[in-house]
C-alpha cells in the first residue's frame, strides 16, 4: 500500500512540473475516457481530479450570470452580444455564455466516476482503505450536488440523471426536475448517498499527494478542493426553510476547524484590514476564511475568465464592470453614522483603474500588463463569512434574533459573551468555544464588526408579539440580502439570496416553518406578509441598475412570475 502511494506521489510530482500535465489538465469536454480507466487504484485518484477539473472549468460562470441578472454587474461596450442578451433578459437559447453544459459535464463525470469506483471496489476491496473509498465516493457525490444546486439556482430546473451517459446530447432524454424537487434530491444525495455510502466522506489529499509532509502553506489548499457536506446542506436546507438543520450544519462547519484559531472557520479581527480578501488572488495563510477553494496555476495552463473579464489592463477584454447601484450600496454604509466602507467598498471591491470602474477584489495581486496574467485568481465556492451568513439567516427563521444579530453585527466579542465552565454563556452555549478566545482580536467579531461598520437590524430585539416577530423576520431577511450583496459581491451569491427570499415570502409559499407564530395569531397570513411585496422589492432593485431603458421591462418581468428569476435555456441546445 505504502509503495503504491509513493508511486502515485512520484507520478504527481512528475506531472506537476510538466507544462502539459494530463493529470491536472484533463480533457473535460465530455465524460472521462474509458481507456486506461480504471486499471489500478491510483487511477481512481486521478479520475477524482478529473471531476474537480470539470468544476474548475465552470466555476466562474455563476459569478458572471449572477452579477448580470442581479444588480452587481453590467456589460462594458467591449462585451459580446451573448453577454448583453443575458443582461437584458433576452432569449438565450443557443447562447454559449448562458449554457448549462459545463454543469452537466460535472454531473456526467461524477456519474461515470461513481460507476467505476463501485465496480473497482467490488473487484478489489483491499487496495483502498474504507476511509479513502468513502471519501472519494462522498466527494464525487458532493461535486454532483454542487452542480445540480447551481443548475437549480440559475435555471430553476434540470434533467436529473444518476447513470453514466456518453454525451451531453443525451441529457435531454432524462426527466426534468423543478427547483424544489432538485433541492430535495441534492439533500438525499448527501444524507443517503448511493449503495449504502453517503455524501459526507472526506479524503485527506495532503497525505495522499504529499506523504510524510506536514500541513503547511504549500499544501493545505488541497484539502479544500471539494465542497464540505455541511456547507452544501446548510444552503440546501435554507431553500427548504429548514432552519434548524441549517443551524446545525453551520455550527458543525465552524467546529470542524477545531479549537486552534488559525484553523477554525472564523471571522475575527486578526485579519482586520481586509486581509481575508487576499483569498481571491493568493493561497497563502487564508485557511480560516477559505472553506472550499478552487485554485489555478497559469504555468500549468490552468485559467479562468475572471481577470480577463474584469480587468481593463491590456491585454484583458474588460467585458464586465460594477454598476452604479452596487457602488451606491457600499457608499451608503456607515461608521458612527458617517458614510464609509473602508474594508469592502471603493478601493477594495471596486476601483477606478485607467479611468474606468473595475471589479477589483480579484485583481489586487498584480496590475501591470506584463504581470496581471500571473494573478491566478482563485474561485472560492464557500468561505467562513458565507457560513456565518447562512447561520444568521437560519437564526432569523428560528426567531432567535439576539443570536442572529450578534453574528451579523459585532460578534461574540462585541456582545460581551464570555466562557464559563468551559462553555459560552447563554444563549450561545451550543456554539464552539473557539468563537471566544482571550486574545481579543481572535474572538468572533461578526460580519459587520470585522469591517468596522455600524450595527443593523437592532429594531428586531424589541419584538413583543408573534406579529412583531414575523414582521421583523421579513425585514431581517431583506437586510441579509443587502449584507450578502456587500460581503459576497462578485462571488455569485446575492441574486440567488434575493430569489430565495422572494420564494420564502411568496403568496403560495409553504408557511409551516412559521406555524409557531401564525398559530398564535390564529391567522395563516397576518398583515398579508406572504404575497408579492418581497418579490416586487427585489425586482425593483434589480431594474434600477439599467440606464438603457430596459429597467422597467426587467422589473415587470421579475414582478410577474417567480419563474422569470431563472434563466430559460433549452437542453437540446
Amino acid at each position: 500500500m505504502k509503495k503504491l502511494i509513493y508511486s502515485f506521489f512520484a507520478i504527481v510530482v512528475a506531472v506537476s512540473f510538466s507544462s502539459c500535465s494530463d493529470f491536472f489538465n484533463p480533457d473535460t469536454s465530455e465524460i472521462l475516457l474509458e481507456k486506461n480507466y480504471v486499471g489500478d487504484y491510483t487511477e481512481l485518484y486521478s479520475g477524482y481530479m478529473g471531476i474537480a477539473a470539470t468544476v474548475k472549468d465552470v466555476a466562474d460562470q455563476a459569478s458572471f450570470l449572477e452579477g448580470l441578472r442581479g444588480d452587481f454587474l453590467e456589460p462594458t461596450p467591449n462585451a459580446p452580444r451573448e453577454i448583453w442578451d443575458v443582461y437584458n433578459h433576452q432569449s438565450l437559447d443557443g447562447n454559449s455564455f448562458a449554457s448549462p453544459k459545463g454543469y452537466y459535464n460535472v454531473i456526467m463525470n461524477a456519474n461515470d466516476y461513481l460507476a467505476h469506483i463501485f465496480a473497482y471496489r467490488k473487484k478489489d476491496s483491499t487496495s483502498i482503505s474504507q476511509t479513502n473509498f468513502e471519501g472519494m465516493v462522498g466527494g464525487a457525490l458532493r461535486y454532483k450536488v454542487w452542480a445540480y444546486l447551481q443548475l437549480a439556482k440559475i435555471y430553476g430546473e434540470a434533467a436529473y440523471v444518476d447513470e453514466p451517459v456518453t454525451a451531453y446530447g443525451e441529457i435531454s432524454k432524462y426527466p426534468v426536475l423543478k427547483f424544489d424537487d432538485l433541492i430535495a434530491k441534492c439533500i438525499e444525495l448527501i444524507e443517503t448517498g448511493m449503495n449504502g455510502i453517503n455524501g459526507k466522506g472526506d479524503i485527506d489529499w495532503i497525505s495522499v499527494l504529499f506523504p510524510g509532509q506536514s500541513l503547511g502553506d504549500s499544501n493545505w489548499h488541497w484539502n479544500k478542493i471539494c465542497p464540505r457536506p455541511e456547507c452544501l446542506l446548510a444552503e440546501l436546507y435554507l431553500y427548504q426553510n429548514n432552519f434548524q438543520k441549517t443551524k446545525e450544519n453551520c455550527i458543525a462547519m465552524i467546529k470542524r476547524g477545531g479549537e486552534q484559531e488559525n484553523y477554525s472557520y472564523q471571522i475575527n479581527l486578526s485579519e482586520y484590514n481586509g486581509e481575508w480578501q487576499k483569498m481571491f488572488y493568493t493561497r497563502t495563510s487564508m485557511r480560516k476564511e477559505n472553506v472550499t477553494l478552487l485554485f489555478y496555476d497559469y504555468s500549468l495552463h490552468q485559467t479562468n475568465r475572471i481577470v480577463n473579464f474584469y480587468s481593463n489592463t491590456y491585454p484583458n477584454s474588460y467585458y464586465l464592470r460594477p454598476t452604479q447601484v452596487c457602488m451606491n450600496r457600499f457608499a451608503s454604509q456607515t461608521v458612527a453614522g458617517i458614510p464609509n466602507d473602508t474594508y469592502r467598498g471603493v478601493g477594495v471591491t471596486y476601483r477606478l483603474v485607467n479611468g474606468e470602474w473595475v471589479v477589483y477584489k480579484f485583481l489586487q495581486g498584480n496590475l501591470t500588463s506584463d504581470k496581471i496574467y500571473t494573478n491566478d485568481a482563485s474561485i472560492v465556492l464557500y468561505r467562513a463569512a458565507e457560513i456565518h451568513m447562512f447561520l444568521v439567516e437560519a437564526l432569523v427563521g428560528l426567531g432567535q434574533f439576539q443570536q442572529a444579530l450578534t453574528f451579523l453585527n459585532k460578534g461574540i466579542s462585541g456582545a460581551g459573551v464570555k466562557i464559563v465552565n468551559n462553555q459560552l454563556q447563554a444563549p450561545f452555549q451550543e456554539y464552539p468555544t473557539t468563537l471566544y478566545l482571550p486574545s481579543g482580536d481572535k474572538s468572533n467579531s461578526g460580519i459587520r464588526g470585522r469591517v468596522n461598520l455600524d450595527a443593523v437590524g437592532t429594531f428586531a430585539l424589541s419584538s413583543a408579539s408573534a406579529l412583531d416577530t414575523l414582521v421583523n423576520m421579513r425585514r431581517l431577511d431583506s437586510l441579509i440580502v443587502e449584507e450578502a450583496s456587500l460581503e459576497l459581491a462578485g462571488e455569485g451569491k446575492a441574486y440567488y439570496a434575493m430569489n430565495r427570499m422572494a420564494r420564502r415570502w411568496s403568496i403560495n409559499a409553504d408557511r409551516s416553518w412559521a406555524s409557531h407564530w401564525t398559530d398564535a395569531l390564529g391567522n395563516a397570513n397576518p398583515n398579508n406578509l406572504w404575497g408579492t411585496d418581497v418579490q416586487d422589492t427585489w425586482a425593483t432593485k434589480v431594474g434600477a441598475k439599467y440606464t438603457n431603458g430596459t429597467g422597467a421591462t426587467v422589473t415587470s418581468s421579475l414582478e410577474s412570475n417567480l419563474d422569470n428569476w431563472f434563466i430559460k435555456y433549452k437542453l437540446s441546445e
